[in-house]
Protein backbone atom coordinates (compact mmCIF):
# COMPACT_ATOMS: atom_id res chain seq x y z
CA UNK A 1 0.00 0.00 0.00
CA UNK A 2 1.11 2.99 -1.04
CA UNK A 3 1.01 6.26 1.69
CA UNK A 4 -0.85 9.09 0.72
CA UNK A 5 0.55 12.46 -0.17
CA UNK A 6 1.25 14.03 3.21
CA UNK A 7 -1.28 16.67 4.38
CA UNK A 8 0.86 18.96 5.63
CA UNK A 9 4.41 20.67 4.51
CA UNK A 10 6.91 22.69 7.22
CA UNK A 11 9.64 25.13 6.45
CA UNK A 12 12.05 25.54 9.15
CA UNK A 13 14.11 29.34 8.81
CA UNK A 14 17.02 29.36 10.79
CA UNK A 15 17.69 32.50 12.87
CA UNK A 16 20.78 33.46 15.33
CA UNK A 17 19.10 33.34 18.26
CA UNK A 18 16.10 30.69 17.40
CA UNK A 19 14.64 28.98 14.63
CA UNK A 20 10.84 29.45 13.27
CA UNK A 21 9.15 26.24 11.94
CA UNK A 22 6.00 27.36 9.86
CA UNK A 23 3.50 24.59 9.40
CA UNK A 24 1.08 24.44 6.87
CA UNK A 25 -1.99 22.40 6.31
CA UNK A 26 -3.75 19.54 8.22
CA UNK A 27 -2.11 17.64 10.80
CA UNK A 28 -3.45 14.52 12.73
CA UNK A 29 -2.41 11.19 13.58
CA UNK A 30 -1.15 10.48 10.48
CA UNK A 31 1.67 13.11 10.79
CA UNK A 32 2.07 13.81 14.36
CA UNK A 33 4.88 11.09 15.09
CA UNK A 34 6.95 13.35 12.07
CA UNK A 35 6.00 16.47 13.68
CA UNK A 36 7.40 15.57 17.49
CA UNK A 37 10.16 14.70 15.27
CA UNK A 38 10.79 17.31 13.07
CA UNK A 39 10.47 19.69 16.22
CA UNK A 40 13.01 17.46 18.65
CA UNK A 41 15.88 17.50 15.86
CA UNK A 42 14.77 21.64 15.59
CA UNK A 43 15.35 21.93 19.64
CA UNK A 44 18.12 20.07 19.07
CA UNK A 45 19.55 22.62 17.08
CA UNK A 46 18.35 26.11 18.71
CA UNK A 47 18.07 27.54 22.10
CA UNK A 48 14.27 29.13 21.19
CA UNK A 49 11.81 27.67 18.73
CA UNK A 50 8.48 29.13 17.48
CA UNK A 51 5.86 26.80 15.92
CA UNK A 52 3.96 29.02 13.49
CA UNK A 53 0.56 27.92 13.03
CA UNK A 54 -0.81 30.57 11.34
CA UNK A 55 -1.54 28.20 7.61
CA UNK A 56 -2.45 25.36 9.57
CA UNK A 57 -6.11 24.47 8.80
CA UNK A 58 -6.35 21.19 11.06
CA UNK A 59 -5.02 19.71 14.20
CA UNK A 60 -6.23 17.14 16.43
CA UNK A 61 -5.57 15.37 20.25
CA UNK A 62 -2.17 13.82 18.48
CA UNK A 63 -0.94 16.82 17.71
CA UNK A 64 -1.55 18.58 20.44
CA UNK A 65 -0.08 15.82 22.15
CA UNK A 66 3.25 16.18 20.32
CA UNK A 67 3.23 20.05 20.67
CA UNK A 68 3.57 19.47 24.58
CA UNK A 69 5.77 16.50 24.52
CA UNK A 70 8.20 18.86 22.39
CA UNK A 71 7.91 21.89 24.98
CA UNK A 72 8.56 19.03 27.44
CA UNK A 73 11.41 18.40 25.44
CA UNK A 74 13.00 22.18 25.26
CA UNK A 75 12.30 23.01 28.46
CA UNK A 76 14.12 20.31 30.24
CA UNK A 77 16.60 21.09 27.91
CA UNK A 78 16.83 24.16 29.11
CA UNK A 79 15.18 25.28 25.96
CA UNK A 80 11.93 26.97 24.51
CA UNK A 81 9.33 26.03 22.52
CA UNK A 82 5.97 28.11 21.85
CA UNK A 83 3.16 28.52 19.57
CA UNK A 84 2.72 31.72 17.27
CA UNK A 85 0.39 32.48 15.25
CA UNK A 86 -2.08 30.01 15.51
CA UNK A 87 -4.89 30.18 12.49
CA UNK A 88 -8.62 30.49 14.27
CA UNK A 89 -8.96 26.67 13.86
CA UNK A 90 -5.81 25.95 15.54
CA UNK A 91 -6.41 28.27 18.16
CA UNK A 92 -10.19 27.36 19.17
CA UNK A 93 -8.45 23.54 19.41
CA UNK A 94 -5.28 24.67 21.60
CA UNK A 95 -7.81 26.57 23.81
CA UNK A 96 -10.55 24.38 24.60
CA UNK A 97 -8.09 21.54 25.34
CA UNK A 98 -6.32 24.02 27.83
CA UNK A 99 -3.38 23.86 26.24
CA UNK A 100 -3.07 27.43 24.42
CA UNK A 101 -1.60 29.24 27.79
CA UNK A 102 1.52 26.78 28.22
CA UNK A 103 2.38 26.98 24.41
CA UNK A 104 2.20 30.54 24.35
CA UNK A 105 5.06 32.90 24.25
CA UNK A 106 4.95 34.45 27.73
CA UNK A 107 6.00 38.65 28.07
CA UNK A 108 9.63 39.35 29.09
Amino acid sequence: MMNPQPSWQHHVHVEPDRRIVQLQGEIDVNGAAHLLDLLTHTINAAQRVDVDMAAVQFIDSTVIGALITARNTATASGRQLVVTNPSRTARRVLDITGVLDALSPTST
